[in-house]
């Protein structure tokens, strides 16, 4: 059953990674207004059949009005690659990555054909172009996913957000959406220290065993609490609302975070 889900999956993002191809270049033929607004439509669906063939079903809390929503930046906590699958399907957004993934074989073409932006964290002079294109692509209503932890953790702690990505929409007058993702079960097991490692990537762990491991799950279940979007318009674009924006997002996700430890704490009743 992996080799075959296996198979189907490369299969089916081959075909994808064409059509993503073929998209760029009507794009770069034709011209449209908001080429990066069609990409990330164009993401959202091919992110939609992949996560479908992974086995993941999602649970989506709060107001769903906001999966409809253009040029916002979408902030989440992170545990792993499957992030991107999971949001990835449900909003139609635009990718911020790690500068090195831009050099990956196969995936980093695959990425730069989505129109992904990357960060380069070591070098100011590059945060500050990422910046300037997230703001051209929140201006054309595309919506923009970043993980402000800046890196994949165990979920035992919500790290320290990185305050850069936040001047983007200060500048665009972009709506901010911060989200709190949960894994909770696997195959039906309720996901514990014993085997979150399933599905959470992290650390030093390498890539290809662990998705491998992903493709023999039959079901990952996950569940994504929408918080209420945070109007910019409150804020001055300078350095200081930059931080209290980046901190109400942590506000924000903390507090889906300990919710969801409170649900899974409360104890069960049978009828």
């Amino acid at each position: 059953m992996r080799i075959v889900k296996t198979f189907t999956l490369f299969a089916v993002w081959a075909v994808l990674f064409a059509a993503a191809a073929v998209v760029r270049l009507w794009i770069f033929i034709w011209r449209p207004r908001d080429p990066w607004r069609i990409l990330a439509h164009m993401t959202r669906r091919f992110v939609a059949v992949l996560r479908a063939i992974i086995g993941i079903k999602i649970t989506v809390q709060g107001d769903l009005d906001i999966l409809d929503l253009q040029g916002a930046l979408i902030t989440a906590n992170h545990l792993g690659y499957l992030d991107g699958f999971v949001l990835g399907s449900l909003f139609p957004v635009i990718f911020v990555t790690k500068g090195e993934v831009r050099r990956w074989p196969i995936i980093g073409l695959w990425t730069a054909l989505c129109g992904c932006v990357y960060i380069d964290r070591q070098r100011k002079g590059k945060i500050t172009r990422a910046v300037e294109e997230i703001v051209e692509r929140l201006n054309q209503k595309a919506s923009i996913l970043i993980f402000p932890e800046g890196t994949s953790t165990n979920g035992e702690h919500l790290m320290p957000f990185q305050t850069a990505p936040f001047a983007a929409p200060l500048r665009a007058h972009a709506p901010v959406v911060p989200l709190t993702i949960t894994y909770r079960r696997i195959d039906g097991a309720p996901v514990s220290p014993a085997n979150r490692d399933k599905v959470y990537w992290y650390g030093d762990m390498a890539f290809m065993p662990h998705f491998w491991g992903v493709m023999a799950l039959k079901k990952i279940e996950v569940a994504i609490q929408l918080h209420t979007p945070i109007d910019t318009a409150q804020y001055k674009n300078n350095s200081l609302s930059r931080r209290q924006l980046c901190q109400a997002c942590h506000n924000a996700i903390a507090s889906g975070l300990a919710q969801e430890k409170q649900h899974l704490r409360a104890p069960r009743t049978s009828n």
